[in-house]
């Protein structure tokens, strides 16, 4: 096995590391909610994780240009360890978002970093196969991660599921220092823009406390909207001052390009949908169904299963018929989550299973239109804007969609409610497929602007 396979092994080794601990996370956190208490910070577990993995991004997307890709994955993946640990030490609810956001630091490193690598390693004309086995073999770990993690909750305790990626990160990290390149920019280029970093992660950080806020209903409201308006006046000013800088964090013309820009939406959206379904499904069925956290592990199976499948072939697709895919993709998840809002039913296999197949084919998609928008200067900042989007939308998601939980007794018609609202969501997603590169030209000069 040459270098390269060696380092792409080292991607899949911790990039599964990665999958893994959502799912285990989203499985037996219906029981850590029961041992530790905090009810009001559920959503703020997967938030918490979302918000620190989702403000770092920018700027580790511009270090692993600049300093290097192999450097940065090593470091995060240890920070996403360390993190692990300490999440699996957790003895309340407070202590265990606190080390999630560790974690999110962590992750916030390693995707760009491992993004970025993948366009170091391979053609372009090779990139989206293999996106589509990145994204397989990610789906195979989180096949593996609900009944595993629901096992490990129900026969020992939750605590001992954090640890299971302790291993697998340790082989990573030997992987990468064996077969990943080290490209870094000329010395001349090292120069961070750390204004324009600040302003970007605030302007993150802002919105998604905002969301947050937003998710606990009541007064909270008031704050939660306060917060989003801070966010979007804090990143006005990053676009202004991006502008007019000569190592800009995210360029401006980079991410006004058509692929870019509606890669990074779409993937927005997939990231609410994605998220919002792990969060919620395990949740509707323990206190609608009464599944214990195995049973609600199996019943992930088929929605992973299926997006694994679609990933591969998502892949394959990505470079001939990327509207096509799009817009196929989003109608099995907007089929799927409308069978779901009318039946209710706790067998949700063939519901799940038509979700999981729309978000396979999607992100692959999405990632191989925003490398192909990037020189190969800005791999690192393009890939990063794309899981910047996903974390996002995850983080913007699950509390937004949490407000249905806090309007009274906890009941089918709020989750009806929730599953109505990723319904929307695929729709717009829908919307965006199937509006090409050439039709919003044509908008554009119709409107004049």
């Amino acid at each position: 096995m040459n270098h390269k396979w060696i380092g792409f092994s080292g991607i899949l080794v911790g990039m599964c590391a990665s999958a893994l601990m959502q799912t285990l996370v989203a499985t037996s956190l219906p029981v850590i909610e029961r041992d530790l208490g905090g009810m009001q910070l559920y959503s703020w577990v997967f938030g918490g994780y979302m918000l620190a993995s989702t403000v770092t991004i920018p700027l580790f997307a511009r270090l692993a240009d600049v300093a290097g890709r192999r450097t940065l994955f090593i470091n995060g993946m240890l920070v996403f360890l360390l993190g692990s640990a300490l999440v699996g030490l957790s003895q309340s609810m407070a202590q265990l978002v606190a080390f999630r956001v560790v974690q999110g630091i962590g992750a916030g490193a390693v995707a760009p970093a491992a993004l970025a690598s993948i366009g170091d390693l391979f053609g372009e004309n090779e990139r989206g196969k293999i996106f589509g086995v990145i994204g397989a073999v990610q789906v195979l770990a989180n096949l593996i991660g609900p009944p595993l993690g629901g096992w490990v909750t129900d026969t020992f305790s939750w605590h001992w599921g954090f640890y299971l990626v302790l291993p697998l990160g340790a082989v990573a990290i030997a992987l990468a220092q064996i077969g990943l390149p080290n490209k870094a920019q000329p010395a001349d280029a090292l120069q961070i823009d750390w204004l324009g970093a600040f302003l970007i992660g605030a302007g993150l950080c802002v919105g998604l406390v905002g969301f947050q806020w937003i998710g606990l209903g009541g007064n909270y409201l008031y704050y939660g909207i306060a917060f989003c308006v801070g966010q979007v006046a804090l990143l006005v000013c990053a676009v202004f001052w991006e502008q007019h800088q000569e190592y800009p964090v995210i360029s401006i013309d980079l991410l006004g390009h058509p692929l870019l820009w509606r890669a990074a939406l779409g993937t927005l959206l997939l990231g609410f949908v994605t998220n919002g379904a792990l969060a919620y499904f395990p949740l509707y069925l323990e206190k609608i169904h009464g599944l214990n956290a195995t049973a609600t592990g199996l019943a992930l199976l088929p929605i992973l299963l299926m997006a694994g499948v679609a990933s591969g072939i998502g892949g394959a697709l990505a470079s001939r018929w990327k509207n096509q895919t799009q817009a196929v993709a989003w109608i099995l998840v907007v089929v799927g989550f409308s069978l779901l809002t009318v039946t209710m039913s706790g067998t949700v296999t063939w519901m799940a299973a038509l979700i999981g197949a729309g978000m396979g084919l999607l992100l692959p998609v999405y990632l191989q239109s925003a490398q192909q928008a990037a020189e190969n200067a800005h791999l690192a900042t393009a890939s990063g804007l794309i899981q910047m989007a996903r974390n996002m939308g995850g983080a913007m998601g699950i509390p937004l969609l949490g407000i249905w939980l806090t309007a009274g007794e906890v009941n089918a018609s709020m989750f009806a409610s929730i599953f109505a609202t990723l319904t929307v969501v695929g729709a717009l997603g829908l919307l965006l497929g199937l509006a090409s590169p050439q039709r919003l030209q044509r908008l554009k000069q119709a409107f004049n602007f």
